[in-house]
């Protein structure tokens, strides 16, 4: 877990100097990079790289405790009874997990529109080639171009609310299926699930016993009267 929480806790903008740093023309991997004519750096595939990195985090802290909670049985039957490695994943553990698979890709979705940090560094601002939205709406208003920053602007806030209404409707459906956010378990509460349950203690038969009349000062029993009327 410490490495998925890696990227909340690197700030963007240091993320995109370690790709640099490893892509790069004097990076690590730049030489080899440049031999084979590759190119990464300042180019698109290396803004997928830095928003992969920014966002995956989202994915695996919703699919990891589903697939906890759910357990393996189904797979290690479907294993038992001859299934291959693909035919588990797409028949059995994708079907399992596709809403919350489907809840995390919108939350990555959300937080790659509005990712500027790294990608303003692995990017080089190229129009046209590697310039984002969030990038763009930076250039514009440098610019002065007010009325067209607000414009981009707004078409990214209506993204974020086309989203906020998908996130909205993948919640309804996980609450549904009884599967929306299963907390992960400490090691404390798996140990608590391993051991057997309390044998039942056996039913007990009451016996019941006699109720000891109070004593009174004169032993003789007496009568009840009752209070009739006066004409009687």
């Amino acid at each position: 877990m410490m490495l998925i929480d890696l990227p909340f806790s690197v700030s963007p903008v240091i993320s995109g100097m370690i790709f640099v740093l490893l892509f790069g023309a004097q990076g690590v991997f730049g030489a080899w990079l440049m031999a084979h004519d590759i190119k990464i750096i300042f180019a698109v595939p290396e803004i997928v790289l830095a928003t992969v990195f920014v966002t995956f985090p989202f994915v695996a802290r919703e699919l990891i405790p589903l697939m906890e909670a759910q357990g393996n049985d189904e797979e290690e039957a479907a294993r038992t009874l001859g299934a291959g490695g693909w035919q588990i994943f797409f028949r059995i553990t994708l079907p399992n997990v596709k809403w919350g698979l489907l809840y995390g890709v919108i939350m990555c979705n959300a937080r790659a529109m509005g990712e500027c940090g790294a990608v303003s560094v692995v990017s080089g601002h190229i129009r046209g080639v590697t310039n984002t939205m969030p990038l763009h709406v930076e250039i514009l208003y440098n610019k002065y171009q007010f009325a067209a920053a607000f414009g981009v602007a707004s078409l990214l806030t209506l993204l974020a609310l086309v989203t906020a209404v998908g996130r909205r409707a993948i919640e309804r459906r996980l609450t549904t299926d009884g599967v929306k956010h299963q907390p992960m378990q400490t090691s404390e509460e798996k140990i608590c699930q391993m051991r057997p349950p309390p044998s039942p203690m056996p039913d007990l038969i009451f016996w019941p016993l006699p109720i000891s009349q109070p004593s009174h000062r004169n032993s003789e029993p007496q009568l009840k009267t009752s209070r009739l009327p006066a004409r009687w």
